[in-house]
């Protein structure tokens, strides 16, 4: 799994429907490494080599799912080692975590100069209010977030997705990995302060 990091929050789902919370220790290419809550020490005491699992991860680009096998039962320090497989593909209705936030933005469109205000970002794209503005679905725009929010100056093109009145969606385009980065740790961040 790519998106998968340390200090994630992992959920390993036994065949007979009994569930073991965790956190990633560690992980390689090929394997993660577990540390099994206390809250689920006995049920994690059932795990053998080559169980089959199905494991879900809390990741910064959402929930995430692969299938998986133990690769060595809980150990002295109470952690367990499964095998790092490819994420499940599905379909899901959002491929980013969103969440609530209200910082001000300037963004271009026409050659002329606005502001908005952010009511939810996440890596994909970001929803805001901007009273003065009008705008159409496919119109496409210049989103300009501020160094004092996101450590440097971030611009993105973007087209406006969702309209309805003062509010708007616009999903980014061609976001580069290192702006995707800065949006996604100020997401992150505000993920867990809740």
């Amino acid at each position: 799994m790519d998106e998968i990091r340390k200090n994630q929050i992992i959920i390993l789902k036994m065949p007979d429907g009994t569930s073991i919370d965790g956190t990633i220790l560690d992980y390689e290419k090929d394997r993660v490494s577990i540390l099994v809550d206390e809250s689920s020490y006995s049920s994690a005491t059932n795990i053998a080599e080559l169980d089959y699992l199905d494991v879900v991860v809390h990741t910064h680009c959402g929930i995430k799912k692969m299938k998986s096998h133990v690769i060595s039962a809980l150990d002295g320090r109470n952690c367990i080692l499964i095998e790092n497989n490819p994420s499940e593909m599905y379909p899901q209705k959002r491929e980013y975590a969103r969440v609530v936030d209200d910082f001000n933005f300037k963004l271009i469109y026409n050659n002329s100069e606005y502001y908005a205000k952010c009511i939810n970002i996440s890596a994909g794209g970001i929803a805001f209010s901007a009273k003065d503005c009008v705008f159409n679905t496919g119109e496409k725009i210049l989103l300009i977030f501020s160094k004092e929010i996101f450590l440097k100056e971030i611009k993105i093109m973007a087209e406006i997705i969702k309209v309805h009145d003062d509010f708007f969606v616009a999903k980014y385009e061609n976001l580069n990995m290192y702006d995707e980065n800065k949006i996604v740790q100020r997401v992150f961040k505000l993920l867990v302060q809740k």
